[in-house]
């Protein structure tokens, strides 16, 4: 993980204005006859979102100095940690991650101010991953999965 962490006291970006886009592990050929061929090329996937920021004025004071200061943001030049909703039931995980352009600050209403960016992440880190094959085998109407993991399947792996 990345030694600058996002300021403890913003509110995080907009789970509704939170798009996330993952490389593609593959390239696709089109012969001229012939089915489409498709080729692995890498497992290792970057992921982007595009985030939104609403803040009070005071907040987004406080983001303006974090992103310039040279010892946290460093005017956008810093990798840093940031908690990140990756639209499951898991919430947020932090995620190390940069700045692909400096934030822009979008608008200002009277007391509230927007910012967005669009950030990059190389390795996306998902508490889930270890357990996809359990994830995508667990019966339907098993009750949460999760708590079901947790509570049953974990404590047994571990003894």
């Amino acid at each position: 993980m990345a030694d600058v962490k996002y300021p403890p006291y913003l509110p995080l970006p907009q789970r509704a204005n939170m798009n996330m886009t993952q490389d593609t592990s593959f390239r696709q050929s089109n012969p001229a006859v012939g089915p489409a061929v498709f080729t692995p090329i890498t497992t290792d996937l970057k992921t982007t979102w595009s985030l939104t920021w609403i803040f009070t004025l005071q907040q987004a004071e406080r983001f303006k100095s974090w992103l310039r200061h040279p010892d946290y943001g460093n005017r956008g030049q810093a990798w840093f940690d940031i908690p990140i909703d990756l639209g499951d039931n898991q919430g947020v995980q932090v995620q190390e991650v940069h700045f692909i352009t400096m934030p822009v600050q979008t608008s200002k209403n009277g007391q509230t101010v927007t910012w967005t960016a669009n950030i990059i992440c190389n390795e996306m880190n998902d508490t889930t991953e270890t357990y996809d094959e359990w994830i995508i085998n667990a019966p339907p109407n098993a009750g949460y999965w999760y708590d079901l993991l947790v509570t049953e399947i974990l404590p047994d792996a571990n003894t």
